[in-house]
């Protein structure tokens, strides 16, 4: 008999905090709604696999060794390597990086009075493990069901264009910030030259619903492949549309807990890039009374409600027919292995290029002005850019020919779940799936591994160019990508009953 444990922990904090995800560092200004963890253990009888999810924008930084540590620690019975964490890529979340690692830290910081991310990083660790603990603990025996809906959550982020962005007069020079080529991330649709979107999108919506022994709903992992980036200069702290489907979620089946999961969508954002100005209508007739409060954009807020509307839909409809069959006997079987990648190797060219930019913007120095805010904002802008460039000569020196990510393969029955560390084009995670031999196979990116993190491209997205497919944005090569696949669907193949 299959036994499941939820837990749910608030990691929210009041005071001020840096807030990452952009080119500069925020420093938040309170609480739009919950910052949470969430854990699900799942146990057959042979061992528990624990996922634990995040409303963070990654999980690097080694934050996932100390959460193991304590939980073994507080449980020692508990196969903590087991435990399979991931982020939702919401930008409005607290910075628990250690200063001195972030690419904001060469800015003066000394004006800014705000929380120090070593003091944020030990609470978080410590709810984290707490949650997963309390998880763990609360197995109870019951069931699960599973099945998939559609919503339409993901855009394309990557439009490309007949000629080279490099080429106009208009277009800045090549930066660590700019190295476009015919693709552009977020770029103008409405251009004489533009072609078309990369990728492909996908609007499928993955669930998993677990029930107590009197079929009552438990709790349910929600699987959309999006980040949830709705807010991306917003100053206060918010799990972005997530948030808002946990509400409808509980107004309509009680308190029941939802593991939200970010799908691979390297090449994804929860925007149109075209048809705006019929978006834009749209939501001034449809949300005409919303008052947006705090928040910066009423228009980021109604995507992040209608969004919201659209996967509770899917929701409502996937639960209808999914909970017609309710499992309560199946195998677990979890592997965890680290994977060789090979790195994306920069030439000299390219290193030489960079110590030439960095000596340049090195030159420029920090401000300081009467308004320390404003003085903050483009200082940490300015690290961020050193950062990048000192990050490119510091691969080329250590000429490192591999990364060794850590991936987790999970086998429930007849579903499965593939993680990586990345922000993984989608391109790879409909190879996997198609390929994979269970009914249904749950991908989750940004899932929190020791080594190899960033964007992960394909091989168009590279000849392209353009933030996200470039040396500034990923550490592994898109050949990397095509073995992570086939090393995932080796485990796959494996665990298959």
């Amino acid at each position: 008999m299959l036994k499941f444990g939820w837990s749910k922990k608030d990691v929210s904090v009041e005071g001020p905090i840096g807030m990452p995800g952009q080119f500069y560092e925020r420093i938040s200004e309170g609480i739009l709604d919950p910052i949470t963890v969430t854990a699900l253990a799942i146990d057959d009888g042979n061992g528990a696999s624990i996922l634990l999810s995040c409303d963070f924008g990654e999980l690097g930084g080694g934050i996932i060794e100390e959460i193991r540590d304590a939980v073994r620690a507080k449980n020692p019975a508990i196969a903590a390597e087991r435990i399979l964490a991931n982020a939702t890529h919401t930008h409005t979340s607290p910075r628990f990086n250690k200063m001195g690692v972030s690419a904001y830290d060469k800015a003066p910081h000394d004006k800014i009075d705000y929380m120090q991310p070593e003091i944020y990083r030990a609470f978080l660790v410590d709810r984290a493990s707490d949650a997963v603990v309390e998880a763990y603990e609360k197995r109870e025996e019951g069931s699960y069901a599973y099945g998939y809906g559609y919503a339409v959550v993901a855009h394309h982020r990557r439009p490309t264009y007949f000629d080279d962005l490099r080429l106009r007069s208009n277009e800045k020079v090549p930066s660590a910030l700019y190295v476009d080529k015919f693709a552009k991330m977020y770029g103008n649709t409405n251009d004489p030259m533009f072609s078309e979107y990369e990728g492909n999108v996908d609007s499928s919506v993955y669930f998993m619903f677990t029930f107590d022994r009197d079929d009552r709903l438990t709790g349910a992992i929600v699987n959309v492949p999006c980040p949830s980036q709705n807010g991306e200069g917003e100053t206060l702290l918010s799990a972005d549309y997530w948030a808002q489907l946990r509400a409808m979620v509980k107004e309509k089946y009680g308190d029941i807990y939802v593991l939200p999961q970010c799908a691979c969508a390297g090449d994804m954002a929860p925007r149109p890039l075209h048809a705006r100005e019929a978006e834009q209508r749209k939501f001034d007739l449809k949300y005409e009374t919303l008052d947006k409060g705090a928040l910066k954009s009423k228009c980021e807020l109604c995507r992040r409600i209608e969004i919201a509307e659209r996967i509770m839909v899917a929701f409502d409809d996937t639960y209808k027919w999914a909970s017609k069959e309710k499992i309560k006997e199946a195998k677990l079987l979890h592997t965890v292995k680290n994977v060789k990648l090979p790195a994306w190797k920069i030439t000299e060219e390219q290193y030489l290029s960079a110590k030439e930019e960095l000596e340049k913007y090195s030159r420029i120095g920090f401000v300081e002005t009467d308004d320390p805010k404003a003085d903050f904002e483009q200082n940490t802008r300015h690290s961020s850019i050193l950062a990048r460039y000192e990050t490119i000569i510091k691969c080329y020196e250590s000429d490192r020919d591999f990364y060794e990510p850590e991936i987790h393969v999970i086998a429930l029955g007849d579903i499965a779940f593939v993680s990586n560390p990345f922000e993984l084009y989608i391109a790879y995670q409909h190879r996997m799936q198609a390929r994979s031999p269970f009914i249904q196979t749950f991908a989750v990116q940004l899932a929190a591994a020791t080594d190899g993190r960033g964007y992960l491209c394909t091989e168009r997205a590279a000849e392209n160019m353009g933030y996200s497919a470039n040396i500034y944005s990923c550490r592994v090569s898109p050949a990397g990508g095509n073995i992570l696949v086939e090393e995932t669907l080796k485990e796959l193949e494996k665990l298959h009953p």
